[in-house]
């Protein structure tokens, strides 16, 4: 059983407030943090966690960027927090942790902003965070798209196919997207889940629980936008451990891109980049 209706709203609700008041400093640096994009990206490999990769091969800037190529590691962002149900008999409820957690979450993203705002190379986002926490498996994406589509790494589409199909779906809201894919041939590198170019989204990372079979149907997600701040998305996740019966909630973020056209990548580079300005 999947928490309550009015639960997650509860739930909901100091998130967003939560996280609009501890990042609302970020409004003060929109001009140094800004969003430089390009059409018909091809992504390329992180070679390692911790590297720094050129985003991406083929590119095309904007007259901002003077044809700089902007380096972006894969910076992922996540902060779960659960009760359990000791912690439901003494009173507790997940909303009751909302506040700290979405406070801490916005704190830690303020750090990574402004600590790279007159650092030297100030264009680069920050090191790469493992993929994989606290059991936790990463999937994102943009949900934005009428048809939001994930391509998953085949070891990672296999853990998430049931031994019984008929029972559970990889489409039809699987996740938050309208279909899940299997790429043919690898194109990750290593500690890289997904990432999705056709038809509706892009997604590498971003915190859902790690698949079981018994509650894969019970998580609820959701993409929060964070206003004022073009490109950054937090996604919003809730579900019920059936096994501990402990409750459980997320927030994930993801630097990422998304598909614009039918027929093109429009791509969203996060850059934190020093004013010109004293």
């Amino acid at each position: 059983m999947a928490l309550s209706d009015a639960h997650k709203i509860v739930i909901h609700s100091e998130v967003i407030s939560s996280l609009r008041k501890a990042l609302a400093p970020l409004e003060y640096f929109k001009k140094d943090f800004r969003m430089e994009y390009a059409s018909e990206i091809k992504f390329k490999n992180v070679k390692a966690a911790g590297n720094i990769t050129e985003n991406p091969s083929d590119y095309q800037t904007d007259k901002e960027n003077e044809g700089d190529l902007i380096p972006l590691s894969l910076t992922e962002l996540h902060q779960p927090w659960r009760i359990t149900p000791a912690e439901k008999r003494n009173g507790w409820k997940l909303a009751d942790l909302a506040k700290t957690n979405a406070t801490a979450f916005a704190n830690n993203l303020n750090k990574r902003i402004l600590s790279l705002v007159t650092a030297d190379g100030a264009k680069v986002i920050g090191t790469a965070d493992a993929f994989t926490k606290r059991k936790c498996i990463n999937l994102s994406g943009d949900v934005e798209s009428d048809e939001p589509r994930l391509l998953l790494a085949p070891d990672y589409y296999r853990a998430i196919l049931p031994e019984n199909t008929t029972e559970f779906r990889l489409d039809g809201g699987a996740y938050g997207f309208d279909s899940i894919h299997k790429v043919k041939t690898s194109v990750f590198a290593d500690n890289v889940v997904g990432i999705s170019y056709d038809g509706g989204a892009v997604a590498v990372g971003s915190a859902l629980p790690e698949i079981d079979e018994a509650f894969k149907d019970d998580i609820h997600s959701e993409v929060i936008q964070v206003e004022g701040l073009a490109g950054l998305s937090i996604l919003f996740c809730t579900w019920l451990d059936l096994k501990t019966r402990a409750e459980w909630a997320s927030l994930g973020l993801m630097f990422g891109a998304k598909i614009l056209e039918a027929d093109k990548v429009k791509g969203y580079v996060a850059a934190a980049v020093a004013s010109d300005e004293g």
